[in-house]
């Protein structure tokens, strides 16, 4: 997951950075050059070995005055990992300890109150008639 997280970073910094110079009309060197950075490492950037440093990312950002959040704009946030039920608990947890008394009791009396609506609006449970042993 994470290999493919960095490729696809990597991707996306060299598709921008050569949409840059595109637009730019400036060569490699100039690039480097104007970003005090070493041909070859911005080489590398450019074609997507490499993944820079957050400075350096700022810094090409501030230069070619591009905001920062447009380097990740088409990376997929998506696959983002299912809630941990257990995470989730222990936050709700937390957060209902740091109320004061009176609204844990309103809360406490709203989930008294939900739990008893929940309770009649079940299906009963159907109990299965047991034969009777027979000796």
């Amino acid at each position: 997951m994470q290999d493919d997280v960095e490729k696809k970073l990597k991707s996306l910094i060299s598709t921008k950075l050569q949409q840059i110079r595109k637009g730019s009309g400036d060569s490699l060197e100039k690039m480097a050059e104007a970003l005090s950075l070493d041909y070859s490492v911005f080489y590398h950037l450019y074609k997507g070995a490499y993944l820079p440093r957050l400075t350096t990312l700022w810094r090409i950002s501030r230069f070619y005055n591009i905001p920062i959040e447009d380097w990740f704009k088409e990376l997929d946030f998506a696959q983002k990992a299912a809630p941990d039920h257990h995470s989730l608990e222990f936050s709700v947890l937390h957060n209902f300890r740091q109320l004061d008394a009176t609204t844990k009791d309103i809360f406490a009396k709203i989930l008294q109150r939900y739990n008893i609506k929940e309770r009649k609006h079940r299906a009963p449970a159907r109990q299965v008639a047991r034969k009777p042993k027979i000796a």
